[in-house]
């Protein structure tokens, strides 16, 4: 289970924060601004106490089972009891027995403000409550917290508040009025020196000093689901921007860059691919040009080795006139693209070349080249619709 945080605003200061783990309840409260709370947050789920004096916690009669219709009918049955419309308030509600209801009222205009420096800092609240809820209560019991200028009261089971010190005498007239049972009054102090206020109850007084924050933390596991004020509008599904929300944006970005970066890959890939087919027809074709005699392709690479291979074994029995034949007669090929090796022999010290020239003048020019190294006859030659065919004979000289 992860580490809770309790935590309220600092008296006389919204910007203020005191929060305490309640894993370890008996250590001293820290206190900071929002990012140092967010900081110590991390991991943690966190618990808001609200001020006591802006949280109206009720308790009235509503004789109504549903609901649904109970949800309806309470903001008619408080409109008497509040000081502004009941539209203005943010309503949370616990069932009880005999048809009685706990209602915690608070205005949509101070809820909002006061969460709203936990959204921006992206920091998600658990639940939050009145600080007067957090109080320690049993059956003929009241408690009192006195903290500087401020008091909080809880004087039954869903039922207190919150006043200035000057105005305690009549909060607690009106406890007594609504039937608050003072038998005993327990008063926590936050600093020794606060004095008591005259004219208390007659009642056993139980009298400590203690942090605020210890003091309601024995507490702050019981409080009810149902008096959280994050509900309906305010339920966390609806209302907290998630801290994985804050990096939204970031993902995006991230991802549209994976995407494009993905795209190029691929496409430099097709490219690559298509690159690869077209020299792979470029190979096979110089193939066919250098060995016309094969007609069926299957491993460029090996069957050129075993092409190689054989012309090896007749350069064994050719020697070294045909090579110097064939090195004459290819270098003048490769430097006249008009004329096109088809294919050749080599016989008797004659080296024989099918030719194909693009006309008999370029075909000309190639023999009157070639003869400035060795011996050339033109044995044929035909025109076609491709050019001129010819059949040279060529011998050293």
């Amino acid at each position: 289970m992860a580490d809770k945080l309790l935590v309220r605003f600092g008296a006389g200061s919204a910007d203020k924060l005191e929060w305490l783990s309640l894993a370890e309840p008996d250590s001293q409260p820290a206190s900071g601004t929002m990012a140092e709370l967010t900081a110590a947050a991390q991991g943690k789920s966190v618990l808001l106490l609200l001020p006591a004096a802006s949280v109206l916690l009720l308790e009235i009669e509503l004789a109504i089972k549903s609901t649904a219709q109970l949800k309806k009918a309470l903001p008619f049955a408080l409109e008497d009891l509040l000081a502004e419309d009941v539209e203005n308030y943010h309503l949370v509600w616990l069932k009880q027995d005999q048809d009685k209801l706990a209602v915690a009222a608070v205005a949509h205009e101070r809820l909002s403000a006061w969460l709203a420096p936990f959204r921006e800092a992206g920091l998600a609240l658990e639940a939050a409550y009145s600080e007067a809820l957090c109080l320690p209560y049993s059956q003929g019991q009241c408690t009192l917290l006195i903290d500087d200028a401020n008091v909080i009261l809880r004087s039954a089971a869903y039922l207190g508040g919150g006043v200035d010190a000057l105005f305690l005498p009549q909060l607690l007239e009106k406890a007594r009025a609504e039937g608050a049972d003072f038998s005993t009054l327990t008063i926590c102090k936050a600093h020794d020196e606060t004095s008591l206020p005259d004219n208390l109850p007659l009642a056993e007084l139980e009298i400590s000093v203690c942090k605020p924050l210890r003091f309601m933390a024995s507490t702050a596991e019981l409080l009810p689901a149902e008096l959280n004020l994050l509900n309906g509008v305010y339920a966390v599904s609806n209302r907290q921007v998630g801290r994985w929300q804050q990096w939204l944006p970031a993902g995006m970005i991230l991802c549209v860059a994976l995407v494009l970066q993905s795209y190029a890959l691929l496409h430099t890939y097709w490219q690559q691919q298509a690159e690869l087919s077209e020299l792979e027809l470029k190979t096979q074709e110089l193939f066919k040009q250098t060995f016309p005699d094969v007609k069926r392709i299957v491993n460029v690479k090996a069957q050129a080795d075993q092409q190689l291979v054989q012309l090896r074994k007749q350069h064994d029995f050719v020697g070294s006139g045909f090579m110097r034949l064939i090195y004459r007669s290819g270098l003048l090929l490769k430097d006249t693209p008009a004329v096109r090796l088809k294919k050749f022999n080599y016989l008797n010290g004659n080296l024989q070349l099918h030719v194909v020239a693009n006309d008999i003048g370029q075909l000309e020019q190639f023999k009157q080249q070639l003869q400035i190294t060795v011996q050339v006859k033109i044995q044929s030659a035909d025109s076609g619709a491709k050019g001129v065919e010819a059949q040279l004979e060529i011998r050293e000289k």
